[in-house]
C-alpha cells in the first residue's frame, strides 16, 4: 500500500531526504570534486556524461537517455499522475586555467569549472538520489526528470535540445534551473517575476576604405578614426535611444586596426556585446547598432558592414511558479533570503527552455569571504562556497515539490 500524500510541500522534502539530509554535505562534495577535476568544453563531454552514468546506475537509475551526444535525461521513480518537472543542470566548462593554488583543481590544462556547473550537477545527483533511495511504496504527486545539459556556455544547447523535440516527447509541464552565484551573498536567493537575466549577442562592424599614408590622410578615408567615432557613439545609444527604466548594456570589447603607426589601414573592425531584459529593447539595440554604424560609415565616406551572431534571449520566469520557487526558497533561507530582483545583465540558455515552457530560474548567492567564494565567473580564480550545495538541494527540490503538488493553473 503506497503511503498517504504529506500535507505540504515541507513534508514531501522531508520524506525524500530523510535520512539522506544528515549525509548531503559528504555526498555533494564528492560529486563536485570528481566533476571539478574533469572539465569539458561545450559537446565534449564526455567524462563528465560518463561520471554522471556512473553516479546514477548506483542509485538503481536505469531510465536514463542520451541526449545530443553528451546530455544525459534521467526520469526518476516513485512517479505520480500530475505534472511533468524538468530540471535542468548544465555540464560544461570553459577555456580558463585555473590559479595553481585551488583544491580541488582541474585535471585538464587550460579548462576550468568556472561558473559553477560542476556544483549544479552534484545538486542535481543528490536531488536524484533523494528521490531514488526514498521509501518504494511512496509516489510524487507528479513525475520528475533531471537533464544534464551539455553547452551551455557557447554552444547553445538548450536551444538544440528544444528544438530535438524532447519536451514534447517527455511531456514536460514545467522547468525549473538553479544558478550559483557568486555576485550575491551566501544565503540570498534572486528569483524575479519576469526577466532574471538578460538576452546576450554579439556584434562585428567592419569599416572599409581606401587606405593611406599617416603622411597624407586627406586623400585617403580613416577607418580608425571611424571606429574610434564608433565606439564613442555606441555609448549613447543606451542612455538616448532606450528608455531609462529599461535594463540595457552595449560594450566593445575588441577593436582591430592596421599594423604600422604611419599607415592609414584598409579597414578597421570593431567587435562587442549588447544585453537587454526584454526582446523588444534587445530588438531597438540591434536596429541602432547598426544604424549608427552605417551612419557613421557614410559621414567618413567608408563601407560599413555588420553582422550579428546568433545569440541568448533573454531569461524570462513565468510570475506564478516564480511565486512558487520563492516560497521554496524562503522555506529555506527565510523571507530575509529572498529577492525578487533586479535581473542581472548576464546570461543564460536556459533562456530557450523558458520560451518553450513556462518554469523559473533562481540565482542562488554564494558570496562568502570565509570561503573565498566571492571571485567573479570565468575567472581563474572562481570556487564554490561549499555551504551553499545542500540550499540549493533543498530550495530545488522544495520547488519541484510544491509545484507537483500543487500546480498553476493553465
Amino acid at each position: 500500500m503506497s503511503r498517504p500524500r504529506p500535507d505540504s510541500a515541507k513534508d514531501l522534502t522531508e520524506e525524500l531526504l530523510g535520512s539522506l539530509r544528515p549525509l548531503l554535505p559528504s555526498i555533494l562534495e564528492r560529486h563536485y570534486r570528481a566533476l571539478h577535476e574533469i572539465p569539458e568544453l561545450a559537446f565534449e563531454e564526455h567524462r563528465t556524461s560518463a561520471y554522471l552514468r556512473s553516479v546514477l546506475a548506483e542509485l538503481g537509475l536505469t531510465s536514463v537517455r542520451e541526449i545530443t551526444g553528451t546530455g544525459l535525461i534521467v526520469k526518476l521513480p516513485r512517479a505520480g499522475e500530475g505534472p511533468t518537472i524538468m530540471l535542468r543542470a548544465e555540464m560544461d566548462g570553459l577555456p580558463v586555467t585555473e590559479d595553481a593554488d585551488h583544491l580541488p583543481r582541474s585535471g585538464i590544462d587550460g579548462q576550468m569549472h568556472a561558473c559553477g556547473h560542476d556544483g549544479h550537477m552534484a545538486v542535481a545527483l543528490a536531488v536524484a538520489a533523494a528521490v531514488a533511495e526514498s521509501s518504494p511504496d511512496y509516489r510524487l504527486p507528479g513525475r520528475l526528470v533531471v537533464l544534464f545539459q551539455p553547452a551551455e556556455e557557447s554552444g547553445g544547447g538548450a536551444r538544440r535540445i528544444v528544438e530535438s523535440g524532447l519536451l514534447d516527447s517527455l511531456e514536460v509541464d514545467y522547468v525549473l534551473g538553479l544558478h550559483l552565484w557568486s555576485f550575491a551573498p551566501l544565503g540570498e536567493a534572486i528569483i524575479p517575476d519576469g526577466a532574471v537575466m538578460a538576452s546576450s549577442d554579439e556584434f562585428r562592424v567592419v569599416f572599409k576604405g581606401p587606405g593611406g599614408h599617416g603622411a597624407l590622410p586627406h586623400e585617403s578615408r580613416d577607418t580608425v578614426l571611424a571606429a574610434a567615432h564608433l565606439v564613442v557613439a555606441l555609448q549613447g545609444i543606451v542612455s538616448r535611444s532606450i528608455d531609462p527604466v529599461e535594463p540595457a548594456v552595449v560594450t566593445v570589447g575588441r577593436l582591430r586596426a592596421g599594423d604600422a603607426p604611419n599607415v592609414i589601414p584598409r579597414t578597421a573592425e570593431a567587435y562587442g556585446t549588447f544585453r537587454a531584459a526584454s526582446a523588444a529593447v534587445r530588438g531597438q539595440l540591434m536596429h541602432r547598432i547598426g544604424e549608427v554604424s552605417e551612419a557613421i560609415g557614410r559621414v567618413h565616406g567608408l563601407i560599413a558592414e555588420v553582422d550579428f551572431g546568433t545569440g541568448y534571449p533573454p531569461t524570462v520566469n513565468d510570475s506564478r511558479v516564480a511565486g512558487k520557487y520563492r516560497e521554496a526558497a524562503a522555506a529555506v533561507l527565510g523571507d530575509a533570503g529572498v529577492r525578487s530582483g533586479p535581473p542581472a545583465m548576464a546570461s543564460e540558455d536556459f533562456a530557450f527552455f523558458l520560451q518553450a515552457r513556462p518554469g523559473a530560474f533562481c540565482l542562488l548567492g554564494m558570496g562568502d569571504e570565509a570561503s573565498d567564494s566571492s571571485h567573479p565567473h570565468h575567472s581563474p580564480a572562481f570556487r564554490i562556497a561549499p555551504a551553499v550545495l545542500p540550499m540549493a538541494v533543498e530550495i530545488l527540490l522544495r520547488a519541484a515539490m510544491g509545484l507537483l503538488e500543487d500546480p498553476p493553473q493553465q
